[in-house]
């Protein structure tokens, strides 16, 4: 009998609704091992918890010579446990030592009967304490190219720390292939406005490179004018390669607008500053965000990005069209992708009329397991009689090379609200797909009147660090 072909599993998510792809493995699964199988069941626990809150701890615990020496570490651990390990402990459980290893017996028997020592979600659990949960099962799903299988996945968000942690089953344990920061203790790295006095320096042609970045996004058009987010970034790296010492490095940046037929040229120009936030993974950009209001025609978008002392420098420029926008009358907006997108405040620059927080991915590039956000606008959308309107989306996620679908069956996310414009904001788990172009496809379909716009959008998938 011809044995079937073991692929290695592959998962991506959009929307929230997440789906798994691995080509079936019609044999069965084979638990890996671990040094930790060979301690008795209670040092199990003991080792899973330090592995959750202190892994060098758990090393050491897993090399100690026999059962009184784990003891023994074990005891000073807990007389000298890391600062700030535990703020709030349950009364009844005043201890550290009582309070995770409650946690820990309440994980074995949640997620433990399969694989409990490699499960990461047993870490999670014990570190961080019970998630809101998604799940997603398997099942087999028809293709052009043959049956795949949708394969085992959770999404845990923890929203009062403001962490996502995206889980895949392979082989007989949940692995963590992704995870993520939002809510007020996440701060994204951006080049915030400056007041200084001074003029920006000379752009020399020698300069070193600054890698500035810009991407443009054309939005709702009023009458004879359209809305355009232009979003700038320069990554992190080279901030820190211009300025090794500063902790506050000065930038100029300097939007100059050229019309082709109305109006008068515009210049804007202002000093910018990034702080390093403390976690710089989430985001390889310091972003910045302009909106302007314009009237339809077709500009050049030039943006020079010079350090204070003139040594590093770069220039992007950039066509828009925005005759042919506004005659078409789009029923969409440009697709515009960000790297955060939620309700906590962090500058002004990044506030939309829905969110308080939009911060720009700049270039549509991520890594795996990495995920962001993908905005658009939907506009004449039909309203009900109440004011109303009611619209329904979905997504295909296609590998763009093979155009082999990564998201089965379409997830589906409805847009309603008040008036006939909608706006989409759809969260992007990359989860562990193969590195490459995909292609986001959206679909529209007005539930009031039954009209349909798409569009789609192209971004990168990098390979993990």
């Amino acid at each position: 009998m011809h044995k079937p072909e073991l692929r290695i599993p592959r998962f991506a998510a959009v929307c929230g609704v997440v789906w798994g792809i691995v080509l079936a493995a019609a044999f069965g699964q084979v638990r890996q091992l671990s040094p930790a199988d060979a301690l008795p069941e209670e040092d199990q626990l003991s080792y899973l918890v330090l592995a959750a809150i202190a892994p060098d701890a758990a090393r050491s615990y897993l090399s100690s010579g026999n059962a009184q020496c784990r003891a023994d570490y074990l005891d000073w651990f807990w007389r000298n446990p890391p600062p700030g390990l535990v703020s709030t402990l349950d009364s009844r459980l005043p201890t550290p030592a009582l309070f995770y290893r409650q946690r820990a017996l309440q994980a074995r028997g949640f997620f433990g009967a399969t694989d409990l020592l490699n499960d990461d979600r047993v870490r999670t659990y014990i570190r961080f304490g019970p998630a809101r949960r998604e799940q997603y099962q398997p099942r087999a799903v028809e293709t052009d190219t043959g049956r795949t299988y949708v394969n085992p996945a959770e999404i845990w968000s923890y929203d009062s720390v403001g962490r996502q942690f995206d889980f895949v089953r392979t082989g007989t344990a949940y692995k963590v292939v992704g995870e993520s920061r939002y809510g007020p203790g996440a701060v994204m790295p951006s080049l915030e406005p400056v007041d200084l006095g001074r003029t920006a320096p000379a752009f020399t042609k020698d300069a070193r490179s600054l890698g500035l970045e810009i991407s443009l996004g054309r939005l709702g058009q009023h009458a004879d004018s359209v809305e355009v987010e232009l979003a700038f970034g320069i990554p992190l790296r080279a901030i820190m390669a211009a300025f090794p010492s500063q902790t506050q490095p000065l930038i100029n940046v300097a939007i100059d607008l050229v019309p082709r037929d109305k109006g008068a040229p515009a210049h804007r120009s202002s000093w910018v500053s990034c702080a390093m936030p403390p976690d710089t993974a989430a985001a390889e950009f310091a972003a910045g965000r302009e909106v302007f209001n314009l009237p339809a025609d077709i500009y050049t978008f030039t943006v020079t990005a010079v350090t204070a002392d003139g040594q590093t420098a770069s220039r992007r420029v950039q066509n828009l069209n925005l005759i042919d926008y506004a005659r078409n009358d789009q029923p969409v907006s440009d697709p515009l992708f960000y790297s955060l997108i939620d309700s906590a405040g962090q500058s002004p620059q990044f506030s939309r009329p829905d969110w308080a927080r939009a911060v720009p991915l700049i270039v549509p590039r991520v890594r795996s397991g990495q995920s962001f956000y993908a905005l658009y606008e939907v506009y004449h959308l039909a309203t009900d009689s109440a004011g109303n309107h009611n619209a329904e989306a979905t997504y295909e996620l296609v590998a763009r090379e093979t155009r082999e679908k990564a998201v089965l069956p379409v997830p589906r996310r409805f847009i309603a609200g008040t008036g006939p414009t909608g706006v989409a904001v759809e969260r992007i788990h990359t989860m562990d797909l193969r590195p490459g172009p995909y292609l986001l496809i959206c679909r529209v379909n007005d539930r009031n009147d039954g009209h349909s716009a798409s569009l789609t959008a192209e971004f990168e998938i990098l390979p993990r660090r």
